[in-house]
């Protein structure tokens, strides 16, 4: 009698954790999520200290599209202009992250990279933001969240 008691309690717990708020819950891994997925750009930083932007203050608005396919769109809207450029992807793990690396038909001024029409994205699963590589090469430091 007392072990069922145990297991009911125990399985009240689990369901109730287990039944918290998607929005807080963190992304272990980038792959793992249905696709298609769209991280939109919510900060970037300069080569300044303290050279933060956010929101609508941001030079331009962005989104990668992620595909169940491997392919991505990226769209930028800068002075009420969108422009998208599509590439495909694949993800690798590179020390304690994942690696998306995106390659480009074409060369594009969309294209965040030091290498032309290759781009390179970080997960960081801690707090579940994609950052761009770019600014390794004097870039802006470019960050996205999952929507």
């Amino acid at each position: 009698m007392k072990l069922r008691r145990l297991i009911l309690l125990l399985s009240i717990l689990l369901a109730y954790s287990c039944s918290s708020n998607k929005d807080g819950l963190i992304i272990v891994d980038f792959s793992a999520g249905p696709y298609p997925q769209t991280w939109k750009l919510f900060k970037m930083t300069g080569s300044m200290v303290n050279s933060e932007t956010a929101g609508e203050d941001m030079a331009w608005q962005e989104e990668y599209r992620f595909s169940s396919n491997a392919s991505v769109v990226k769209t930028r809207t800068q002075d009420g202009v969108s422009s998208s450029i599509t590439g495909d992807f694949t993800i690798s793990q590179e020390n304690d992250r994942q690696l998306i690396i995106i390659e480009y038909q074409e060369d594009s001024n969309l294209i965040g990279s030091c290498t032309g029409t290759e781009e390179s994205l970080f997960f960081n699963a801690e707090d579940g933001v994609l950052n761009s590589n770019w600014w390794a090469c004097d870039g802006p430091g470019l960050f996205y969240k999952k929507n």
